[in-house]
């Protein structure tokens, strides 16, 4: 077998579990979700249907990208310390782990502790200027760039908030 077709099988193998774990965690936060009976709510518009149904389809097709990952031995990782430094050099894995660690303050140190529209602002206006900003532009390219983010943040979470709250009836933290 190729060497890369052999990563690619371990890489499915790892994207497999994260699908598997994240999907089972959609399908219990959906099942938790209100569901609005005390006002008349038709049961096929509850707020946790649609997410419900994704996080079934994610585990569905994650237990399948696992089951063939594991047919052609995506399981033997070999990871090792030389291996784990190769990787935090690459930049699209630098990338994916700054993405995670935002939304991972956003999820479980924003939401709850301050007001949703905050929070949302907060979390838009910092991933943009993470992800956008660069030192070596000028001043001038730099504060329109970061003024550009709060714009967007703040129609973000303006619009999220109305849309949940009115459209969707859904109580927001």
């Amino acid at each position: 077998m190729a060497e890369t077709q052999k990563g690619m099988h371990k890489a499915d193998f790892i994207t497999a579990l994260v699908l598997l774990g994240f999907g089972v965690m959609v399908v219990v936060q959906s099942v938790q979700m209100p569901r609005l009976e005390h006002r008349g709510i038709n049961p096929y518009t509850i707020p946790g249907l649609v997410p419900g149904l994704l996080g079934i389809v994610m585990v569905i097709l994650g237990g399948m990208l696992l089951a063939r990952s594991i047919t052609h031995g995506g399981y033997t990782l070999e990871i090792s310390r030389r291996r784990i430094g190769q990787l935090i050099t690459i930049p699209q894995v630098r990338r994916v782990t700054a993405t995670l660690a935002v939304c991972l303050v956003y999820a479980l140190g924003f939401i709850g502790r301050l007001w949703y529209p905050v929070s949302t602002f907060l979390f838009v206006f910092g991933f943009i200027v993470l992800f956008e900003y660069r030192p070596e532009q000028p001043v001038r390219t730099k504060s329109r760039r970061i003024v550009v983010a709060g714009i967007e943040a703040l129609l973000t979470a303006t619009v999220v908030s109305v849309v949940f709250r009115y459209l969707f009836l859904v109580r927001l933290p």
